[in-house]
């Protein structure tokens, strides 16, 4: 198991980890029901296991700082060690969580690979913004959403409760995503742990380029690339100085900021407990500012 071991050696945030103890009440809860560590844990290998198959699919060569597994091992064992985890973290989420958590997983993968899947049909296509928001939730937001559903639910919270604790993670999620996107396009490679630009390398519009793709310029910077199949540090230059020119990164921090309040407000109504744990890693969990002018 020499792959595992040093894939589990080059740790990520754990962010999905974290908001599901968060959800559930904090550390107090899972002292008091510890199955909580079990389906943190495995929420963590299953969102491992999508990175590991969307590297290949996407061709991305560095993960969390480290060559990705396909680059490493290649396309097959690559593919092998994705299911292995994906079986290892069923198991975990099954045995925490019960029949109805593995049912929500489920769906939530199924959600997912719609999402992949869209995202592939509409390769370097100008997508509306409702279509954007639309495919970030299934892609993202969800995955939020589940995770904070799942541990109020293990930690035995009314049914409306969880459900608000989902609400609350479907908007972090996409203001999460929204921040991911920006940070493909300004994050440096080293800092953040994988290829800047691999977005629009794979035809991938996101919000940022959607906003720049009125200006005359991008129809040649899209053909550009599907010609090179990269993003060459040319294209980077214009691709930064168009968004700067026209204030992308305000817009999508304010964005950001919209989904991030929304998502706090839904807290304060709940009026719970351990509420100001979910308020405070609202405004912590972004803390890296891409494009600081």
């Amino acid at each position: 198991m020499e792959i595992i071991n040093g894939i589990f050696s080059s740790p990520g945030k754990g962010l999905r980890g974290k908001l599901l103890t968060l959800a559930a009440g904090g550390e107090e809860k899972v002292v008091q029901f510890p199955q909580l560590r079990v389906l943190a844990s495995g929420i963590e290998i299953l969102h491992l296991a999508t990175l590991i198959h969307d590297d290949l699919l996407d061709r991305g060569e560095v993960r969390r700082g480290r060559p990705a597994v396909w680059r490493k091992w290649g396309d097959k064992t690559a593919v092998i060690i994705g299911d292995y985890l994906f079986a290892t973290a069923y198991r975990m989420i099954n045995t925490s969580s019960g029949e109805r958590g593995m049912s929500r997983v489920n769906l939530l993968i199924k959600e997912m690979v719609e999402a992949e899947l869209e995202e592939e049909k509409e390769k370097f296509r100008k997508i509306s913004f409702k279509r954007y928001i639309s495919r970030i939730e299934k892609k993202t937001a969800r995955f939020f959403q589940v995770v904070c559903e799942l541990g109020a639910e293990v930690a035995l919270f009314p049914r409306e409760i969880c459900l608000g604790l989902g609400e609350f993670g479907r908007q972090l999620g996409t203001a999460y995503q929204l921040f991911d996107d920006l940070l493909d396009l300004n994050g440096e490679g080293n800092n953040i742990g994988k290829p800047v630009f691999q977005d629009l390398r794979n035809g991938v519009l996101t919000l940022p380029l959607l906003l720049i793709a009125k200006q005359p310029v991008f129809n040649k910077v899209l053909d550009q690339v599907k010609a090179d199949g990269k993003v060459k540090p040319g294209v980077q230059k214009k691709i930064k100085s168009l968004l700067i020119e026209e204030r992308v990164p305000k817009h999508i921090w304010g964005l950001i900021d919209e989904y991030r309040r929304r998502a706090k407000k839904q807290i304060k109504e709940l009026g719970l407990p351990h509420g100001s744990l979910l308020t405070v890693f609202a405004d912590c969990f972004l803390s890296r500012e891409p494009f600081k002018n």
